[in-house]
């Protein structure tokens, strides 16, 4: 007769057996790793044979794929390494607690120091290839470039990092907030006849030397952009319709064209408030419409600011629309704006928007 503790042990280990194989044919196969394939910026087709685990962020504007990275859950966890140029850092410091573990690289790295962070792919903006690209291409890491310069290249550029992050329906609900905003815009301004909308002027202004220096953007640049989507008519571009980046202007220009409405991107060492107060007591400024009017304003900005191609563009786009056409949008809120905006697409809490977002909010009008 079989001892009694041996026959439960055969039980039990029976039992277990059974068990295990029924928790093997239940749990989930893993999927193999997906091979990532996309059209970049730049019009190059990028392959990975997975999604990617390590990113790192190079080139002319990082902050600006940076900014964009940051509204997908995984980006931040990924990315690896930056580089970083004036205060391109001061934002995603800011709100990520775990930014100390990136690697922050000097302006303008190596190929060799790139490549010493292991990067599955590296992320750069522009719409060709350059240099830094090049020599990477030449040590195989790949290279996706993302454009932003408007808006339809901005939502492409989203709908990429999603297919590289895997998270295309992050992508999506990115596509539709901006979208929202934009038909918002654009059903309120589109009866309006061409002959109807405000001569606008946008200018960019510095002071170099003790001299001020204003420079007006190129004809498809997003400041252009953001005065006529905005309702109004960009009064540079028939004069510099070749250009492709910010030409220097001076008051007897800006005098001839007479705007009815000056937005101005204030230089960020400079006070938006003290500019635009000097500019309204100069005599010569006086004179034109858009002062006497008293429609001469500073775009606005937190820590970076809304006329420049990075996610802030809507914010700066509603501004001026609302700014340009007040009776069209009476709701319009500076404030419910930046609200809105961080919660839905940076998933930051109201607490963190009033003690670290509103605060650097400039001009506050």
């Amino acid at each position: 007769m079989m001892h009694t503790g041996i026959l439960n042990e055969k039980i039990v280990l029976r039992a277990l057996f059974i068990a295990m194989q029924f928790w093997f044919c239940a749990a989930p196969v893993a999927a193999a790793a997906a091979p990532v394939v996309l059209k970049d910026a730049a019009g190059r087709t990028v392959s990975l044979p997975a999604s990617p685990g390590r990113i790192v962020i190079v080139g002319r504007g990082p902050f600006m794929p940076l900014h964009l990275l940051y509204m997908f859950s995984t980006g931040p966890k990924r990315l690896v390494g930056v580089e970083e140029r004036s205060k391109s850092l001061s934002f995603t410091r800011l709100i990520d607690p775990q930014f100390s573990s990136k690697t922050v690289l000097a302006p303008n790295p190596g190929p060799e120091q790139i490549a010493a962070l292991k990067p599955d792919v590296v992320i750069m903006k522009g719409t060709s290839e350059d240099q830094t690209c090049l020599s990477l291409k030449r040590i195989n890491i790949p290279v996706m470039y993302v454009g932003l310069e408007n808006p339809e290249q901005f939502f492409q550029d989203v709908r990429n990092l999603g297919i590289l992050l895997g998270e295309q329906g992050r992508a999506g609900e990115i596509v539709r907030a901006y979208g929202t905003r934009l038909e918002l815009v654009r059903t309120r301004l589109k009866a309006i006849p061409e002959e109807r909308k405000p001569r606008v002027l946008v200018f960019s202004y510095h002071n170099r030397g003790g001299k001020a220096a204003v420079e007006v953007p190129g004809a498809s640049w997003m400041q252009t952009i953001q005065a006529r989507e905005g309702g109004g008519r960009p009064v540079w571009t028939a004069a510099f319709k070749e250009t492709d980046n910010w030409a220097v202007v001076n008051f007897e220009q800006i005098a001839s064209w007479n705007p009815d409405c000056i937005y101005i991107t204030i230089w960020h060492t400079l006070d938006p408030a003290e500019v635009i107060a000097d500019l309204r007591a100069d005599p010569q400024w006086q004179k034109l419409k858009a002062v006497k009017a008293g429609r001469i304003r500073a775009i606005p900005s937190d820590i970076f600011g809304w006329d420049t191609p990075e996610p802030r563009w809507i914010l700066g786009l509603t501004w001026m629309a609302a700014q340009t056409w007040p009776e069209r949008f009476p709701e319009y809120s500076l404030e419910g704006s930046v609200r809105a905006f961080f919660r839905e697409l940076y998933h930051l809490d109201d607490k963190t928007i009033s003690t670290r977002i509103l605060p650097e909010l400039k001009p506050k009008y």
